[in-house]
């Protein structure tokens, strides 16, 4: 078979259409130091145009999409801290008022996002295709996590600190719907314009998305209530993307266990990481379905804690047969569990993506 680019390996895989080799995904965060090392640049030339050295440094390990513009911060008083040592937040009554006003403006804004639909379309048509055009054919851009892709809702902890929010949640649980009901209809708008651009554009159905609502020991939140006062909400806001067929990958944190089938329900097709250690074990998922019958797309999901921080060579490439042996059926996309954090050795990252290269060519459906 011939050569594909990443592009249309990427496109062709989450098709279940044979390829060369699997697809692997771009990890975007990397120490600089590789990344220059890897893309041939200077450090000046990396801080004056980071996201084109990361995107060479993919082509150089032989990555094939790309799905969220994460970048190193230079300094650090860039990093932007969450408010949780906000001593205002410890007052539920202050986040419920605060959460109050939150609707408010999310209603406005829909109001303004319905009023300037035609400009939002052009928007995302723009970034889309800007972002490609920086990528080359060699990374596929799919609609990403970011402004410009899927719009779903949130636990607003990000703002709120864990405290506040679950408090505040605990207490106001009627406040909290309203939250959601409010960020779903404008989700849902927006989510509207992706599907306009993705046609305008013939772009891949292929959508990037999640929240963090579980932790090593699975839901931050009873599944019942999730089920009550949550995703009837998500459902609402994603339809759109659902309806038009966009195949829609969601970011997996901790023990998704008892998450899987009601995301699975409203429409979800794909899961991204999956940190085993944390009890999701990918030989379980690979046993599901999405609704239309499909196999489920994984990127994922070799261990960086269990393997990559402190393993040898050996270990790196078990752990590669582990996932293709585990992942029995089309939909698999190479990646890592999580991101490459700093104390993983600069040589198991090569390492590791020498072997997606060379065992996914065994898989290539």
């Amino acid at each position: 078979m011939r050569e594909m680019t990443g592009r249309e390996r990427a496109i062709r895989a989450m098709d279940f259409e044979m390829t060369d080799r699997l697809p692997i995904m771009a990890n975007g965060i990397w120490s600089p130091k590789m990344v220059m090392r890897l893309a041939g640049v200077t450090e000046d030339e990396y801080w004056a145009n980071q996201p084109s050295a990361h995107y060479k440094a993919c082509g150089a390990l032989g990555m094939d999409f790309f799905i969220q513009k994460a970048f190193p911060q230079r300094e650090e008083s860039e990093i932007k801290w969450a408010l949780d040592e906000n001593a205002r937040w410890g007052d539920p009554d202050v986040v419920a008022d605060d959460l109050e006003r939150l609707t408010r403006e999310h209603g406005a804004q829909r109001k303004q996002m319905e009023n300037t639909r035609e400009g939002h379309i052009a928007d995302i048509c723009d970034y889309q295709a800007r972002t490609q055009d920086e990528m080359g054919d060699d990374l596929l851009w799919v609609f990403g996590m970011d402004a410009y892709g899927p719009a779903i809702i949130d636990f607003p902890y990000g703002l709120y600190g864990y405290e506040g929010f679950f408090l505040a949640f605990e207490i106001y649980p009627d406040v909290m719907e309203k939250y959601w009901i409010a960020r779903s209809e404008m989700s849902r708008i927006h989510n509207e314009c992706v599907v306009e651009a993705a046609k305008r554009l013939d772009w891949p159905k292929i959508g990037y998305l999640g929240h963090d609502f579980t932790d090593q020991r699975g839901n931050m939140v009873s599944p019942a209530k999730m089920g009550r006062l949550f995703f009837p909400h998500l459902d609402y806001a994603v339809q759109p993307l659902v309806k038009a067929g966009f195949k829609l990958v969601w970011h997996s944190d901790g023990n998704m266990d008892q998450q899987l089938r009601p995301l699975i329900d409203i429409g979800i097709s794909g899961f991204q990481g999956f940190q085993e250690e944390c009890g999701t074990k990918i030989k379980d998922v690979a046993k599901l379905r999405a609704i239309n019958g499909d196999p489920l797309i994984l990127w994922g999901s070799c261990s960086t804690i269990r393997v990559l921080i402190g393993g040898d060579e050996a270990a790196i490439r078990n752990e590669v047969n582990r996932v293709l042996t585990e992942w029995p059926h089309p939909g698999l996309c190479l990646a890592t569990s999580s991101y490459l954090s700093p104390d993983i050795p600069e040589g198991n990252i090569e390492t590791l993506y020498k072997y997606f290269r060379e065992l996914g060519k065994g898989r290539r459906k």
